[in-house]
């Protein structure tokens, strides 16, 4: 009856732009579709309910991308490290990630099994069942902090926050590297050496003048295909050394030994003869 009360007497206002207010419209939303999807038989009606659940994780992105921006207000230093995100694909970094993890975070607390994942998905459902009930007190406290004051954020509810930005953190790593290969350690740093690798031959080329800024400037397809070529060969010329700053030479010297053809299948017997071929357009190039 008090709660009935307060939420009488404190409830914001729809058109309040502050973070507290915003949630709680946001929630109460979620929460009525929610109920309407659960008194739905889906068999009697399919593309209601499929109208349902798309609108239930567009309910849930907006909840979640609400509670992040809250966090960032509430406690900036003490968020959760996602360093791990450069490690995802492409097509995974996309800005529907986080309800698409509550969805599946939910349904492997329920007991679902991501297909042909099994042993991933008994590995992660304490962590689902966790993060799912930690994401409920968070709710719980934010909308009891919206119908008392929309100005301050409690000791209790930045706890609960903190804990709920671990959890979500590990759930995300957790998930998407059961979904989609994540690249390891080390073939992250693997992949750094070969940009820095790529970035030192240009840099060498430019001061030598067998590329020219412009060459760079309108991303010359010849000069696209060169530069591994380059690369791999450069710390082999007799008139340079064979030790690169940031041990780069090793790096090429295994991309040589590794490769089965290429610019090297019948090297040129002069340096300028090396980079006169790396630099021709593909098709010219001998194999």
């Amino acid at each position: 009856m008090m709660n009935r009360f307060r939420k009488w007497l404190y409830k914001p206002k729809r058109s309040d732009p502050q973070l507290l207010a915003r949630f709680y419209y946001a929630d109460e939303e979620l929460n009525q579709v929610a109920a309407e999807l659960d008194s739905l038989d889906g068999r009697k009606d399919p593309q209601r309910c499929t109208l349902l659940v798309s609108q239930f994780r567009s309910c849930q992105d907006n909840v979640l991308n609400i509670i992040n921006q809250i966090m960032d207000e509430c406690i900036p230093q003490d968020r959760a490290p996602r360093d791990f995100c450069v490690k995802f694909p492409e097509e995974i970094r996309h800005d529907n990630l986080a309800g698409q993890l509550w969805f599946g975070a939910e349904c492997l607390a329920a007991g679902s099994i991501i297909m042909n994942r099994e042993l991933e998905s008994m590995a992660m459902r304490p962590l689902a069942k966790e993060l799912t009930r930690s994401l409920e007190d968070v709710r719980g406290a934010l909308r009891d902090q919206a119908l008392r004051d929309l100005n301050t954020y409690t000791e209790k509810m930045r706890e609960a926050l903190r804990h709920f930005d671990v959890l979500f953190a590990e759930f995300e790593l957790s998930y998407v590297s059961a979904m989609v290969p994540v690249k390891s350690p080390r073939e992250y740093y693997v992949q750094q050496e070969v940009i820095v690798l790529f970035c030192e031959t240009v840099e060498r080329a430019l001061d030598f003048g067998y590329l020219t800024q412009d060459m760079i400037d309108d991303y010359e397809p010849a000069l696209m295909f060169s530069i591994p070529r380059l690369a791999i060969v450069w710390p082999l010329l007799p008139a340079h050394p064979r030790t690169c700053p940031g041990a780069t030479a090793p790096m090429a010297c295994r991309m040589v030994a590794r490769s089965s053809s290429g610019a090297l299948a019948h090297p040129p017997v002069s340096r300028q003869g090396v980079i006169s071929a790396l630099l021709r357009p593909l098709p010219e190039l001998p194999l």
